[in-house]
């Protein structure tokens, strides 16, 4: 109860951060009240009993059924029972039911136009539930991170299939979806990205995915894209364990597209660049673990944006300057 009631204060925290941003009230103390927000996160020191969906019920005969049908050409529909039963294990332990098998076939029935724009909302709306998106977010590294992350990469696709031609989200939805994945940027922490057999987790690999979707979104006001990169830069520079599974070089993608589209992402983010240097003195006079691992997650940031070089010229040229050994 008490980890639901932080949820519920950080979202509406949020959703007030978010009105200011967008009224034009809050932009260069906008970092700080971020920061003030992230590091008043409190986790929980054990984990509770995780539910995982149950495999045998039938899951590994549907995805083959249905992978059967797409490959004869013979797959004209899907029902609402089999799309759900399909998210529902998008939580499963298992890579070959959830990565290989249900991530891969949502790509396959999007493709094809197999799902309709009912069952696509209907789909979008389970995966931004907050059982679906926060669940056990604020204990100790838990297999719960498997149907987080990976409601995070399937609302990815959902949105490039809006995007690509469906058309099926409405503003109320995307609306959603962007309060949504704030707060999961807030509260995630775990940064693990292959676990032993279980296969990938990748969280901030699927946020970069997210969000990248979201910046190429005509109609989401250019406050609401400051606000979510603004978020992520926060929490990245927090974030205790290594991100050593490509994650850097994701995320500095999706900054290069954003900060290229317009000069006032370029200035926010180039701020927040200088800003981060000073703060990580702080932080190596800590000599901990989790402060050399933020470190050293900085420096494999830059150096995924210095070998991109596709930054405008000014956060080009601080980069170039950034000669220390933390890049």
């Amino acid at each position: 109860m008490e980890a639901n009631n932080q949820i519920d204060d950080i979202r509406e925290e949020l959703n007030e951060i978010r009105k200011q941003v967008n009224a034009g009230e809050l932009f260069q103390s906008l970092s700080g009240r971020l920061e003030s927000l992230v590091n008043s996160v409190k986790c929980e020191t054990t984990v509770s009993d995780v539910q995982l969906p149950d495999d045998n019920d039938g899951i590994r005969d549907l995805l083959t059924q249905l992978n059967d049908q797409l490959r004869d050409e013979s797959l004209i529909t899907v029902s609402d029972q089999q799309v759900l039963q399909l998210v529902r294990h998008i939580g499963s332990p298992d890579p070959n039911v959830r990565d290989k098998g249900i991530y891969f076939l949502f790509n396959d029935l999007i493709q094809q136009h197999l799902l309709s724009d009912q069952q696509m909302t209907m789909v979008v709306r389970y995966l931004t539930s907050d059982t679906v998106l926060f669940a056990h977010i604020l204990e100790p590294e838990n297999d719960a991170v498997y149907q987080r992350a990976f409601a995070v990469l399937l609302l990815s696709v959902m949105m490039y299939a809006d995007r690509a031609g469906y058309h099926f989200l409405d503003q109320d939805l995307v609306n959603q979806v962007v309060d949504q994945l704030a707060l999961y940027m807030v509260l995630e922490a775990d940064t693990r990205g292959f676990i032993k057999t279980n296969g990938w987790a990748h969280a901030f690999t699927h946020i970069g995915n997210l969000l990248d979707e979201l910046s190429e979104r005509e109609h989401l006001k250019r406050a609401d894209k400051l606000f979510l990169m603004a978020i992520i830069i926060e929490r990245y520079k927090t974030l205790d364990g290594p991100l050593i599974f490509g994650e850097p070089q994701r995320l500095a993608g999706y900054l290069a597209r954003l900060t290229n589209k317009n000069q006032l992402y370029a200035d926010y983010f180039l701020k927040q660049l200088k800003h981060w240097r000073q703060e990580l003195v702080v932080v190596q006079q800590q000599e901990s673990q989790s402060g050399w691992n933020r470190i050293y997650n900085r420096g494999r940031l830059i150096e995924s944006m210095i070998v991109r070089h596709d930054f405008n010229d000014s956060i080009m040229q601080y980069l170039r300057s950034v000669i220390d050994f933390l890049a």
